[in-house]
């Protein structure tokens, strides 16, 4: 009996496995804990989503005197930011205040720089946004190219155009400088020869108030724009000199009598073919408030180194001699004169060149 008392006892299954859990226990119940804790954790993040980010894109300074940039869209990316509340909260003030921002400098390859115009798309990337230290980026991709386009600058030196709203009112205008120098875009001012003024409104009440022809000097701005694209002049101004003549109407005059113009000792005299030859109609430009007086018809033999003989002379020239604002509004006229010796000349004569006055 004392031996059956003193002797081992052989623990049964069910106690083996009492104590292995035991043992295991622990392990799996910080498995657990590091479990919950990386899902709580994974659940401690917000989002920011879509956010603006604006874009900076500028030209290498080596080239950016003589290239103009245009951006072909918006110049911001899309961006959608993770991570911890209080980073994300420190992210919103900077996007807020647009500290966080994106820069890119760009150039022309150096075998395209000859070319009017150089077209590239800028990619925008996660590297491309600096300070943003336990906050993961997303750039949608839709929005993350910008087309850009380069537009070589030349300058060149283009003739002054005045631009005005008087018409055939204004004459002989001239303008000082007559060039000037244009700097833009090369594909634009390679197909211009003249650089305009801005509009000029002209007093053309003036004129006609005091009718006769004023003498004007006036400073007209240059403009600032040609083909669609800004350019640069200098100077940037001209002036104008130029003639304003009143407004005129449209004559027509009947009857008027044509002379002969001859030097002295003319061995000729000229005549009509018949006696209504010599009365013409004709058409001229008046001022408005005029009425028409001074006006003389002639036929020229004064003509230097022109030798004449007796005969019919049918297509004759008339000149017409016209006061100050008066304009022809015909073709010149043409009449057939009749060359007639003088009693006691047997030869024609050559003219000479001093020339009498008109009757």
């Amino acid at each position: 009996m004392t031996r059956t008392l003193w002797h081992k006892r052989e623990p049964s299954e069910t106690e083996k496995l009492t104590w292995w859990q035991r043992i295991s226990t622990p392990f799996v119940a910080v498995g657990l804990a590091i479990v919950l804790w990386l899902y709580m954790r994974s659940r401690d993040l917000e989002v920011l989503d879509n956010y603006p980010v604006p874009v900076e894109i500028s030209l290498a300074p080596s080239q950016a005197e003589w290239y103009e940039l245009e951006l072909g869209g918006a110049s911001e990316v899309r961006v959608s930011f993770i991570g911890p509340p209080s980073r994300i909260r420190e992210l919103r003030t900077r996007l807020q205040s647009g500290q966080l921002r994106v820069q890119r400098t760009i150039s022309v390859p150096e075998e395209r720089q000859s070319d009017a115009r150089y077209v590239d798309v800028i990619r925008i990337d996660q590297q491309d946004l600096e300070g943003l230290a336990g906050v993961q980026a997303v750039i949608a991709e839709k929005t993350n190219r910008i087309p850009v386009t380069l537009r070589r600058i030349i300058d060149k030196q283009l003739q002054v155009q005045f631009q005005h709203t008087g018409g055939d009112r204004v004459e002989r205008t001239v303008i000082e400088p007559s060039t000037v120098l244009v700097r833009g875009p090369k594909e634009v001012l390679d197909r211009e020869e003249v650089l305009p003024t801005q509009l000029y409104q002209v007093p053309l009440r003036l004129a006609d108030e005091q009718n006769r022809p004023l003498e004007r000097s006036v400073s007209v701005p240059l403009v600032s724009e040609l083909g669609g694209r800004a350019i640069r002049v200098s100077p940037d101004r001209v002036q104008v000199r130029f003639v304003l003549r009143p407004k005129r109407r449209l004559l027509e005059l009947t009857d008027v009598p044509v002379h002969f113009l001859t030097p002295a000792g003319f061995a000729f005299r000229p005549q009509f073919t018949s006696p209504r030859a010599g009365l013409i109609t004709l058409r001229v430009l008046a001022p408005a408030a005029d009425s028409p007086a001074g006006i003389k018809a002639y036929v020229d033999f004064t003509s230097p180194g022109r030798t004449f003989s007796r005969g019919l002379y049918p297509e004759e020239p008339i000149q017409v001699q016209l006061p100050p604002g008066y304009e022809l509004a015909q073709e010149p006229p043409r009449i057939s004169v009749e060359l007639v010796p003088l009693e006691g000349t047997g030869q024609p004569a050559v003219s000479p060149l001093s020339v009498p006055r008109l009757p």
